[in-house]
């Protein structure tokens, strides 16, 4: 699928970092909530530069959901239309089923849109780039020094930029979080996220829906992006993530031979050729989005429950709901105490109230006893969760 993919990155004249270069704002990330920022910024005429690690397209583990919420911020980055050409699918039903078999079915608040992270980072980050950012792929950022008050410097191998605002946008989880003494970096990995894109006839019979399937240990996602292909992914305990890492194969005979359901499901299904994807640590949960003046948006700012399916436009919000407060401090109109003090109210202000439920209907959807008490009233349960955090 990437070698498809390969004629939507159209420069990569940035691929080796120039030194010493000077921009109004560094972000640290190329992803959604990295080109969000960034086409949010060069559009009103900040120097703008994205250094992203990978080279775009890049898999990357995600449950490749756009809710409804997304649609007018992608019609903004001007690439709504692009994504449908693609063959973004629409998903409007969903089902959650455990081992034994008990599964609730419900329609989705709104249509989404279900397309591949090769494709629509894709695309992102060339939109950011049309509208007047450098994006430069290939590059590690290692340390981040400086302030608001006086600027910063952004370093690492054949890397020396100073900016005078920092965005990270680099996800979930990375050594930079520890730099900047992020208190969640280093404690006990709780969960970690896996994903396989997998392709056959058996792909039919997930038109239109996804599949949430539960199992002790944690949950996996079954739904077709662009082409047909369907993705799997899923967020499990760490045994569980180490079995996946060593013989994906065999975590799935043993997962289907406990799950007739699952087993259904994946019938007709073979993973595509290269490894599974297997995620650095995962901590759910909103993280406090400002460390040492850098300003965090997407996964960087906190983590959603992947079952809410609004990660990626949780992502796009918050990436351009950061840009209001940066324009006007690099103005002069807004001191960088006001610019951190705006930048947690529109995190709060965006983001909030999903947080909030996903954290309380997350022991439902993880599979505990509480959910085995619940299933009565599954099915309203499943359709209130799914309406409650996609607003």
């Amino acid at each position: 699928m990437a070698a498809d993919l390969a004629s939507l990155v159209s420069d990569r004249r940035h691929d080796v970092a120039d030194v010493a270069d000077v921009a109004d704002v560094a972000i640290v990330g190329g992803s959604l909530a990295g080109s969000s920022a960034a086409a949010a910024l060069a559009r009103q005429g900040a120097r703008v530069i994205v250094l992203e690690k990978a080279h775009f397209p890049r898999s990357r583990i995600c449950g490749e959901f756009l809710s409804g919420t997304s649609r007018p911020h992608l019609a903004r980055l001007g690439i709504l239309q692009s994504l449908l050409e693609a063959g973004a699918e629409t998903i409007d039903r969903f089902s959650i089923v455990r081992e034994n078999g008990h599964r609730v079915e419900a329609p989705l608040p709104a249509p989404v849109l279900s397309i591949s992270r090769e494709t629509l980072d894709t695309l992102a980050s060339n939109a950011a780039r049309d509208f007047g950012a450098e994006i430069r792929f290939g590059v590690t950022v290692l340390a981040i020094e400086g302030s608001l008050a006086g600027g910063f410097v952004l370093s690492g191998p054949n890397l020396r930029v100073r900016a005078r605002v920092v965005v990270g946008a680099w996800g979930r989880y990375t050594p930079l979080d520890g730099r900047l003494g992020r208190d969640f970096f280093g404690s006990p990995a709780p969960l970690f996220g896996f994903k396989k894109h997998l392709v056959g006839s058996g792909a039919q019979r997930l038109i239109g829906r996804v599949v949430l399937h539960l199992f002790p240990g944690g949950y996996l996602g079954l739904s077709r992006v662009e082409g047909g292909t369907v993705n799997l992914a899923a967020l499990v305990q760490p045994r569980v993530a180490h079995e996946a890492h060593h013989d994906l194969d065999r975590l799935l005979e043993r997962l289907r031979g406990a799950s007739p359901s699952l087993d259904r499901d994946l019938e007709g299904l073979q993973p595509e050729p290269g490894p599974i994807l297997v995620s650095e640590p995962v901590h759910l949960g909103r993280r406090f989005p400002v460390a040492r003046d850098v300003l965090f948006v997407g996964d960087a700012a906190g983590v959603l429950d992947p079952y809410t399916g609004m990660g990626m436009s949780n992502a796009l919000e918050t990436g351009n709901g950061a840009a209001a407060a940066i324009l006007d401090f690099l103005k002069g109109t807004m001191s960088a105490e006001a610019l951190c003090a705006a930048h947690v109210s529109t995190s709060r202000r965006i983001s909030g109230r999903r947080f909030l439920w996903s954290r309380l209907f997350r022991p439902f959807f993880g599979g505990s006893a509480l959910s085995r008490l619940l299933l009565p009233a599954a099915s309203p349960l499943a359709r209130m969760a799914a309406r409650l955090t996609s607003p």
